[in-house]
C-alpha cells in the first residue's frame, strides 16, 4: 500500500536499556533489534525487526482524513529516503536505516506526547543507529 505523500517524522532516541535502568553512559541510539522470532519470510537471514518509537504529528494527518496505516506508511517512505549526496561523493548515498518495511505499528501516548510504537523490518543485520544486532537463524539442511 502506497501513501499519497511522504510524512515528515523522526525516530526517538533510546539509552541502551530504555527506562528500565538508569543510563550509565551517554550513548544514545534510535531503537533496538528485536530478539523475538517473527513469521517473516527470510527472517534471520536477510530480514530483521527493529523496535522503535517514531515522532510524528498524527492528529494533523488524521484530521486531513488519512488512515493510521497511511500515516505509518508515509513515515516509512520518509525514513527510506537516502540523505543528500555530498559535494564530491562518488558513491550513491544509501538510506540511513536500510530498506525499511512496516511490520506493525500503533499510536501511543507517553509523558512526552503522542508517538508511534513501531516494529519495522530492515535488510541490515547491524546498524550503528540501533542497539544490539539482528539474530542469525540457521535451518538444518534436509538430507
Amino acid at each position: 500500500m502506497k501513501c499519497p505523500k511522504m510524512i515528515d517524522c523522526k525516530l526517538r532516541e533510546f539509552s541502551e536499556f530504555g527506562s528500565a535502568i538508569a543510563p550509565t553512559n551517554k550513548k544514545i541510539k534510535n531503537g533496538f533489534y528485536s530478539n523475538s522470532v517473527y513469521p517473516i519470510k527470510g527472517y534471520g537471514r536477510d530480514r530483521w525487526v527493529i523496535i522503535t518509537h517514531v515522532d510524528v504529528d498524527c492528529e494533523k494527518y488524521l484530521a486531513e482524513g488519512m488512515s493510521e496505516k497511511q500515516i505509518f506508511q508515509g513515515c516509512i517512505d520518509h525514513l527510506n529516503q537516502p540523505p543528500s549526496r555530498k559535494k564530491y561523493a562518488k558513491k550513491k548515498p544509501q538510506p540511513l536505516y536500510g530498506e525499511l518495511k512496516l511490520y506493525k505499528a500503533k499510536i501511543k501516548e507517553g509523558e512526552s506526547g503522542k508517538f508511534v510504537e513501531a516494529e519495522i523490518i530492515t535488510n541490515q543485520r547491524k546498524n550503528k543507529h540501533f542497539w544490539r544486532e539482528g539474530m542469525k537463524i540457521t535451518k538444518k539442511r534436509k538430507k
